[in-house]
């Protein structure tokens, strides 16, 4: 590898960064592997990925909301194994990026910082660059497509192939494919994991074929990963175009999404493109209009009255509430929080800024945990205790709900986690106790380091006990180093 120490700091920086966007965020946003970092973790690293002795050791498929209905499967790693595959990935990206179309905005590499780029600059200026190109020729119509399910039906035999045209390091590449084909193999899901820049970047080299065959055929084109958008004056030209790109897909055991292909008109492209209003609200909110808060209102207003509530839009209004520190949409969030569970962060940043709110927002927020629903929302759970942790609330209510998430073993790890985080900041003497048992009775690596956190945030984690810990399970000796500088924990 060019340099694995340089990559690993990289991908642990990407990481760290990367929690306040995170669908599921660490519950202690990694500080002990950060603080270590320096001290061996990273070193202990570099001698996994030298050795080759690479493959996700324990892996959570987590189904993440899109919409109300629908989901996708993120792949929650643990820390060493993520940061292994972040940097064997950032390792190989310089060249991946340089062959990149340019017409491709997806998961770009900054060739300068040594980086990827942020995905919301890409995106916001992809769809600048599409505005443009329209407003060049009004007669263009635009086929727009994208893929079934594209990151989870990636070959990863034929992502070998392709990343062995275009890397000269024959080892990064059997590296990579080895992790992936572990990833695979150990899991109930294929293809590339969802979660990380490092997947994006892999997965852009993917569809190099149809940015091949449409950049010949002198059609513009911008692609973001899966998302295309095709322009030409005549409708039956994209509509072979179409043809012939759905067979290329085929051929790389791909699908077209038929739902969400088409051939649009100019004013259908411009009206998606555009977004007058969404634009002169967002104007508004930057300069600090005095009528920003009523405009951002009735747009909310207009969202949740819709048919079925679009989950841009919704996330879109609810941003800008926030920025304008306005509290509207307080009481139907928490009324309609399950029904909204794809806007989860945003529901909770949007929380976050209505302190003055927090008594409303806490009882609501107990209502749903005490309610029989909530274990069918294990992302929003997170977050509810989360919202608890961060706050330092005390609350009985919250405080039993935790003790259920935390010993119902069936329940998905990442609420659990941060359910014994809760506990820890309000546990008894006897509690705590309670939970040393718990430590010492559970299987999972992950939740034995929530536990440990938990007990050294009760104020009842002995010295002796944490140096037993640290020889008995080599697995935690790093935050138990963490732990014994008596650090405080952050939560975001």
């Amino acid at each position: 590898m060019d340099d694995v120490s340089d990559r690993l700091t990289t991908a642990l920086r990407s990481l760290i960064r990367g929690q306040e966007f995170s669908e599921i965020p660490d519950i202690a946003v990694y500080d002990d592997v950060s603080d270590q970092w320096d001290k061996g973790y990273r070193q202990e690293l570099e001698g996994v990925i030298r050795d080759g002795n690479l493959g996700p050791r324990h892996t959570e498929i987590v189904d993440y909301p899109k919409n109300d209905i629908a989901v996708r499967p993120l792949a929650r790693f643990s820390a060493p194994d993520r940061l292994v595959y972040d940097a064997m990935v950032f390792d190989i990206a310089p060249e991946l990026d340089a062959s990149r179309n340019s017409s491709v905005y997806s998961y770009r590499w900054n060739h300068r910082a040594s980086k990827p780029i942020f995905w919301k600059t890409s995106w916001t200026r992809m769809r600048r660059e599409a505005k443009a190109e329209i407003l060049r020729n009004w007669n263009y119509k635009v086929a727009s497509l994208d893929v079934s399910s594209f990151y989870e039906h990636i070959d990863i035999g034929l992502l070998s192939d392709d990343l062995s045209m275009v890397v000269r390091d024959e080892m990064a590449v059997k590296r990579i494919t080895m992790f992936l084909k572990k990833f695979q193999t150990i899991n109930s899901a294929w293809g590339l994991p969802q979660g990380s820049d490092a997947s994006g970047i892999l997965a852009n080299i993917y569809l190099a074929p149809v940015d091949e065959f449409l950049q010949r055929n002198g059609f513009p084109f911008f692609r973001y990963s899966d998302d295309v958008m095709i322009f030409d004056e005549e409708w039956n030209s994209l509509r072979d175009v179409l043809i012939e790109v759905n067979r290329i897909f085929r051929s790389k055991r791909l699908s077209m999404s038929a739902h969400k292909t088409g051939i649009l008109e100019f004013a259908e492209v411009m009206q998606d493109l555009l977004s007058a209003q969404k634009s002169s609200i967002d104007q508004a909110v930057r300069h600090g209009d005095p009528e920003a808060e009523r405009d951002v209102r009735t747009f909310f207003d207009k969202v949740i009255d819709a048919d079925r509530v679009g989950a841009t839009d919704l996330k879109f209004a609810l941003n800008k509430l926030r920025a304008v520190s306005d509290d509207y949409a307080v009481g139907w969030c928490l009324k309609n929080l399950r029904y909204v569970a794809y806007a989860s962060r945003e529901i909770f940043a949007y929380f976050a800024e209505c302190g003055h709110r927090q008594p409303t927002i806490q009882r609501g927020l107990e209502e749903f945990m005490d309610s029989q629903e909530s274990i069918s929302y294990p992302y929003i759970e997170q977050r509810v205790l989360r919202y608890f942790v961060h706050l330092g609330i005390q609350s009985e209510k919250m405080k039993s709900a935790a003790w259920t998430i935390m010993e119902d073993r069936n329940r998905e790890e990442f609420p659990r986690e941060f359910a014994v985080r809760y506990l820890g900041g309000v546990a008894s003497a006897s509690e705590a106790q309670l939970l040393r048992h718990k430590f010492e009775s559970e299987a999972s690596i992950a939740m034995r380091r929530a536990l440990l956190i938990a007990l050294y945030e009760s104020e009842k984690l002995a010295r002796r006990y944490l140096r037993d810990v640290w020889y008995s399970l080599p697995d935690l000796r790093w935050t138990c180093n963490y732990l014994a500088g008596n650090p405080k924990i952050p939560t975001s």
